[in-house]
C-alpha cells in the first residue's frame, strides 16, 4: 500500500467517523447547523480553488472534509426532527463517512 493510499484509508476509516462523532457531541443547536452548512460551502469552494491551482490531493482532502460535514449536518437535522431514530441515524452516519474510500477504490480499479 502506497503512503498516499494509506493516508486516504486512514482519513476515510478513522478520521471521518471520529470527526463525525465529535461533531454530534457538540449538540443540536441551529447555530451549529448553520456553521456546518457554511463549512461545507467553504470547503467545497476551497477545493475548487485548489484544484484549479494544481493541488489535487489537498482539493480531494477538502472535498472529503465537506462530505463529512454534510453528513454530520444531515444527521443533526434528523436528530432534531426525529429523536426516536437518533441511534440508527448515528450508526448510519458513521458508516456513510467511509463511502469516499469506495469511490476512490472503484475509480482506481477502473483506471488500472
Amino acid at each position: 500500500m502506497t503512503p498516499e493510499t494509506l493516508t486516504v484509508f486512514t482519513l476515510c476509516f478513522v478520521a471521518g467517523p471520529l470527526l463525525f462523532a465529535l461533531i454530534l457531541q457538540l449538540g443540536q443547536s441551529l447555530a451549529l447547523l448553520l456553521s456546518l452548512a457554511l463549512g461545507v460551502v467553504a470547503a467545497a469552494l476551497a477545493a475548487i480553488w485548489l484544484q484549479a491551482g494544481g493541488m489535487l490531493f489537498a482539493a480531494l482532502a477538502l472535498l472529503w472534509f465537506a462530505w463529512v460535514l454534510a453528513i454530520a449536518m444531515l444527521a443533526l437535522t434528523l436528530h432534531r426532527r426525529v429523536p426516536q431514530l437518533r441511534r440508527g441515524v448515528t450508526i448510519i452516519g458513521l458508516l456513510v463517512t467511509t463511502l469516499p474510500w469506495f469511490g476512490l477504490a472503484t475509480a482506481r480499479m477502473l483506471m488500472s
